[in-house]
């Protein structure tokens, strides 16, 4: 009777072992990664291009208003999506899939074109001192864009 007291007891502790091993990988799953937030991100172009207090604040104010101009533009082309894939599940619908493509495709230049003036916008509160920094922000703000290091939303939870 003690021999099967003592299996029963090692079966006991070989499943509560599991389970501990089981929870620690549940618990300690590794987070979504976060990239940083856009005013760290203008923190580091205030340090790149040595912008003064008044220059850091016409600098931040830019970028809201870039950012502004920008959120529009993504939400336009949020809504000329939507009726654009609907005909998948909607058969009936007709949709002008070319004027939509165009529309899109024109928001996207727009997009562009709007960063481009930002961008001179930002040339123009520097001082000749500055300038030579600018070439490096502009280094560095295309790696950023090229690459993708933009705010991401993590995928749908499940997907």
């Amino acid at each position: 009777m003690s021999q099967k007291k003592f299996h029963i007891a090692i079966i006991l502790g070989l499943v509560g072992l599991n389970i501990v091993v089981l929870a620690f990988f549940l618990l300690i799953k590794p987070r979504p990664q976060h990239h940083p937030p856009p005013k760290k991100f203008q923190s580091e172009v205030v340090k790149i291009l040595r912008l003064n207090e008044q220059q850091a604040t016409t600098f931040s104010a830019l970028a809201d208003e870039h950012n502004l101009q920008l959120n529009a533009i993504k939400e336009r082309q949020a809504k000329l999506l939507l009726p654009y894939f609907e005909r998948l599940v909607d058969t009936s619908k007709r949709v002008d899939t070319d004027s939509i493509l165009n529309q899109f495709q024109q928001a996207e230049k727009e997009k562009i074109e709007v960063t481009y003036q930002h961008f001179q916008e930002i040339k123009k509160i520097l001082n000749k001192e500055q300038l030579p920094d600018f070439e490096i922000f502009m280094k560095r703000v295309t790696d950023r864009m090229l690459s993708g290091e933009q705010k991401k939303s993590p995928p749908p939870e499940g997907f």
